[in-house]
């Protein structure tokens, strides 16, 4: 006979019991969003969801709201899962697992709802165009969850036609304090990036990026165009052609916005109707064009004093040069180049002799001769006379030593 006693409790007079108590659930918006509540030994008892605002969202299984986007699953026999499909911002919150016991028994989730940045553009700056000297902002409203951090990149203008935009560097500020970057002086504020005292060389393309760690980052470029009364360089001031031949003068002119350029010859403008001339112009950079005048069949009347002038609502600027007559000679200048269709004028002339053998400075007349009496080698004196020339011909005359030593030496054996 056994004396123990063996006592079986009925399923139903187990208490149900959650795993854990609480939980954080952290997803990104647009994302389902998962709410693991597992319930061990339920019984007869019922499960129930409910959202931050106490709305009754289900009943076991079965949604009572009318939200499609809500749903109970069971992937195992103990879960009652509740899921949120299309996540929004506005779920966030606690929501709760809830057991008809009594007293009443509850598992309590906290939903964080992350949210990636984006920038408000009806808050937000667009492209500008200042003047020289004006203050301006360029606003960046950014929205997020966490709220994101805003910072501030740089492009410059291209500086010619074959330079595409410049490599995007950072600005680094800190907020409220002032920070000179070459010469432009920023402040970043609340309200956004402010560029005090513009100048045409803080103009660029602004971009404003928002980010808080949830992929992906918001941009938003900004255009600043700065105006500014016109700029005016020759690449040559003085410039020298032959008669009956052809020039061209060229004048550089930076802008914003581009008014009228011209040249004028004696001080009145030049007529480009006149067969005589021709213009051209060329874009070269952001703002810069390069005006090229074209002169045919130079005559005396032509030489004289050019002026280029260009000017927009806010001033003008002009350069003057002069173009003479330069004769060619039976000479060559080390230094010539054609420059713009014409010549600059030498520097160093080269002097060419009847047998064509280039004589001056850069280039001394040798002489060499071998005596076959005592063996000895002598040269002769350069253009400006003397012997053996060290500081111009150093191995030549270290050659030609040893060549004397060594005839001394067999002379006297």
């Amino acid at each position: 006979m056994n004396g123990g006693c063996n006592l079986k409790i009925p399923a139903w007079s187990i208490e149900p019991s959650f795993d854990v108590p609480f939980m954080n659930v952290t997803i990104v918006a647009g994302r389902t969003a998962v709410l693991p509540c597992s319930v061990e030994h339920l019984g007869k008892y019922k499960v129930v969801w409910t959202d931050p605002w106490n709305t009754l969202l289900s009943q076991n299984d079965r949604r009572i709201i009318h939200d499609y986007r809500i749903s109970v699953e069971r992937p195992y026999g103990t879960d009652w899962n509740l899921h949120i499909r299309e996540v929004r911002y506005k779920d966030r919150g606690q929501y709760t697992c809830q057991l008809n016991t009594n007293p009443i028994k509850t598992k309590t989730i906290m939903l964080h709802v992350l949210v990636p940045p984006e920038i408000n553009d009806d808050f937000s700056g667009s492209d500008k165009i200042v003047r020289e000297g004006e203050t301006v902002i360029l606003a960046c409203d950014a929205t997020g969850a966490p709220m994101p951090e805003i910072q501030w990149w740089k492009s410059s203008f291209p500086q010619t036609t074959y330079d595409r935009m410049t490599t995007k560097y950072r600005l680094n500020l800190i907020l409220g304090y002032e920070t000179s970057i070459g010469q432009c002086t920023y402040k970043e504020e609340q309200q956004g990036l402010v560029i005090q005292n513009m100048s045409r060389y803080c103009g660029g393309i602004y971009e404003c990026m928002a980010s808080n760690d949830v992929a992906p980052a918001a941009t938003r470029q900004i255009k600043v165009e700065v105006e500014f009364q016109p700029e005016v360089n020759l690449p040559n001031k003085r410039l020298g052609q032959s008669l009956g031949r052809e020039v061209i003068l060229e004048c550089v002119v930076r802008a914003f916005p581009m008014g009228i350029t011209e040249w004028r010859f004696h001080g009145e403008p030049i007529h480009y109707s006149n067969k005589k001339y021709r213009v051209e112009i060329y874009n070269e950079a952001m703002h810069t064009v390069t005006i090229s005048l074209t002169i045919k069949n130079l005559q005396e009347t032509d030489y004289g004093p050019y002026i280029c002038r260009a000017d927009n609502y806010l001033g003008e600027d002009r350069e003057a040069m002069t173009l003479y007559e330069s004769t060619h000679k039976t000479t060559i200048s080390t230094t010539r180049t054609t420059t713009l269709g014409g010549f600059q004028e030498p520097e160093e002339e080269i002097i060419i002799n009847p047998s064509n053998t280039p004589v001056g400075p850069k280039y001394p007349n040798l002489e060499q001769s071998n005596q076959a009496g005592n063996r000895s080698a002598s040269f002769g004196s350069n253009r400006n006379g003397g012997g053996c020339s060290m500081t111009n011909y150093p191995f030549f005359c270290l050659f030609t030593l040893l060549i004397i030593l060594y005839s001394l030496l067999f002379v006297h054996l």
